[in-house]
């Protein structure tokens, strides 16, 4: 028998694609698969270290590269076991490869068995064989990084001393998946791409068993292979598309629940339930296009997992976590408990939404920045969507089966890190806030922030003719009202978040002395306490007079005189901008630009009557140079808060 010194080989691999919203023939016409994608789009990425060096062209054909072997067999020989042959120099870039190698035939015919690519640890029975595809990968953009890495392809033929080539068909007898995650348009896409696990009933990666003898590939453990995790580099922004390249076993995953589980940087999380409506074939390429992600949302095909805002606020070590003001970083979606500082609940029951409760919005500064998807489960949390790139502000509030308004909560999207603390008051350890309670810059208008009335949890805006509101909620606006409500003016600010109440010449919003005894406790009176009706963000709460919110320090020599406000440096040189926003007088605003009030938490005087309903605030004056740390402002005015961190 003379000993074969070439073998030629060729390959071809055939490929088509598909979307959920049609279906594109490849470049050679092969068969185009009947699959749909049930849930449709969303975007998401892969990758794999290279270990071979095929490519996969443009036109779908691999093509061979300089150092590519085969790994051949031939039956019943023992001699020939796993025997390896090279691409000659004349293939590399070609389709068509020759390889080199010796084999010394132990029969005419004789039938080999070829891998590519060659592996000296591959067993020396042909029908033995394993194959591997990982169960976790990182993300790449070219599939070539994927037919690299995750590329197994093989063949078989039989041959006779008198034929004056060989010649072999490979098959690949893989399935390429390029699967697109893209978030543009949608509340995550500022958001950062972490991870995407992909879990079916049926196996489609992990360890498998070849046959080379029969042409057989099947899973090594059908409990096992399960679940496919795809991380993301830092730089997988979902503003743009992420493409996925995997590689898995033609496997029919008709009814195999898939699903696809997308994590963000941020914590958000979002599950998609994608279903072909046929098996992924071997030697063909799918695209699996997933966007729209707000709109399935809005479908209920795709199950946002919402981020805790009050768990995360424990994280960061408030041991007050609830809040009747959460601040919002970034879009996405979000869910708070329906519950006071003091952690009881807003709903009486156990089942909330059961019992007739819901949740809504009530007014935002703008269009842009409202954000929705609101709702109320019976877990009794609020759930909601924040808008990407939003800088402003909504109230959200909880409802009884009557429609009555049960309690309110001001939702402030506003990364934290530009109200974290920066200058301090008494001493390094009476930190304050760099920017005014609702503001969404920390200069100009935007600088002014909300208004509150003093002991009142419930935000009001300096221009009211820019916001939105709700007309599904009997509100009529942000408006005004002659306090005529006697019997229980706390409650009905509850229950009228939007209404500014006044009475006694605009002294107070509460109208009877004994009222005016329980008003005392609203804020916090003696240190940085937090109560039901701090309006702060957890964490945070209204600063404290008598010698501990705005010190001695508080000078006119430590202040810088601004047109439109005061820059202050405390004594370790930290400088921070009070704006002049003025103050609301009747829900009118007044002094803008003229002078900078804010909020202490204690009333100036135990009031016998209304009339001395009056609190601590700090003013400041930019044309006079004045400055007074414990001006004496009526309870019924709306001034700005800056708040203390506690």
């Amino acid at each position: 028998m003379k000993t074969k010194q070439f073998i030629p080989l060729f390959l071809v691999v055939s490929a088509a694609m598909f979307s959920c919203s049609k279906e594109a023939k490849a470049p050679q016409d092969a068969e185009i698969p009947d699959v749909v994608v049930t849930e449709g789009n969303f975007s998401l990425t892969a990758s794999t270290d290279a270990v071979t060096k095929t490519e996969l062209g443009s036109d779908f054909f691999i093509y061979w590269k300089s150092g590519d072997a085969l790994s051949v067999w031939e039956e019943g020989s023992s001699a020939n076991n796993n025997v390896r042959f090279d691409l000659t120099a004349t293939s590399v870039g070609e389709r068509i490869g020759t390889f080199t190698g010796t084999l010394t035939a132990g029969s005419d015919p004789f039938k080999l068995y070829a891998v590519y690519p060659y592996k000296d640890s591959y067993a020396s029975d042909p029908s033995a064989l394993t194959l591997s595809l990982p169960l976790q990968v990182s993300q790449v953009s070219d599939v070539n990084g994927v037919v690299g890495a995750s590329d197994f392809m093989f063949g078989s033929a039989t041959f006779s001393s008198s034929d004056e080539n060989y010649s072999m068909r490979f098959r690949y007898p893989l399935a390429l998946l390029d699967i697109v995650v893209d978030g543009t348009g949608s509340c995550l896409s500022g958001a950062i791409a972490e991870s995407v696990t992909i879990t079916a009933n049926t196996a489609f990666v992990g360890d498998a068993n070849v046959n080379l003898t029969t042409g057989a590939l099947e899973p090594a453990d059908v409990d096992a292979g399960k679940q496919l995790v795809i991380n993301f580099p830092a730089t997988a922004n979902m503003s743009t598309a992420q493409h996925a390249w995997v590689a898995i076993y033609p496997v029919d995953l008709t009814n195999a629940d898939c699903c696809f589980d997308l994590k963000m940087t941020n914590g958000q999380e979002i599950k998609f339930n994608v279903n072909p409506k046929k098996a992924f074939e071997e030697q063909k390429i799918y695209t699996i296009n997933l966007t729209n992600i707000d709109k399935h949302v809005d479908d209920r095909k795709a199950q946002p997992i919402f981020f805790d805002l009050v768990a995360a606020n424990s994280t960061k070590g408030y041991s007050l976590n609830r809040a009747n003001c959460y601040m919002i970083p970034e879009g996405g979606y979000y869910k708070f408990a329906a519950q006071k500082v003091d952690m009881t609940n807003v709903f009486t029951g156990s089942k909330p939404a059961t019992d007739g409760y819901t949740a809504k919005w009530l007014w935002a500064t703008s269009s842009e920045d409202k954000v929705d998807f609101v709702s109320l489960g019976n877990s009794g949390a609020v759930n909601f969507r924040a808008p990407a790139n939003a800088n402003g502000s909504t109230v959200l509030a909880v409802l009884d089966s009557d429609g009555k308004i049960v309690w309110s909560w001001h939702i402030w999207c506003k990364p934290e890190s530009e109200m974290a603390p920066h200058h301090y008051g008494r001493n390094n350890a009476w930190l304050m806030s760099d920017i005014n309670l609702g503001a969404t810059s920390k200069s100009g208008t935007g600088a002014y922030g909300f208004y509150y009335q003093w002991g009142r949890k419930d935000p009001f805006p300096a221009d009211k003719a820019s916001c939105v509101f709700n007309s599904g909620v009997s509100i009529s606006g942000v408006s005004s009202k002659n306090a005529d409500v006697s019997s229980d003016a706390i409650g009905y600010t509850v229950a009228h978040p939007t209404v500014f109440l006044y009475a006694n010449d605009y002294r107070t919003w509460i109208s009877t002395a004994s009222q005016a005894d329980d008003a005392q406790s609203l804020w916090n009176s003696t240190n940085r306490n937090k109560t039901n009706y701090d309006p702060c963000p957890a964490g945070y709460c209204v600063p404290v007079q008598n010698g501990y919110a705005w010190y001695t320090v508080f000078t006119a020599s430590a202040m810088t005189w601004q047109s439109d406000g005061v820059i202050y440096t405390d004594p370790a040189s930290v400088s921070t901008f009070y704006p002049a926003g003025g103050y609301l007088n009747g829900g009118t605003l007044t002094d803008a630009g003229v002078t900078v009030r804010n909020w202490a938490a204690n009333l100036s005087a135990t009031p016998g009557a209304t009339t001395n309903m009056h609190a601590y605030s700090l003013l400041m004056t930019p044309s006079s140079q004045n400055v007074k740390i414990n001006e004496a402002a009526r309870s019924a005015f709306g001034l700005p808060v800056r708040c203390m961190k506690i």
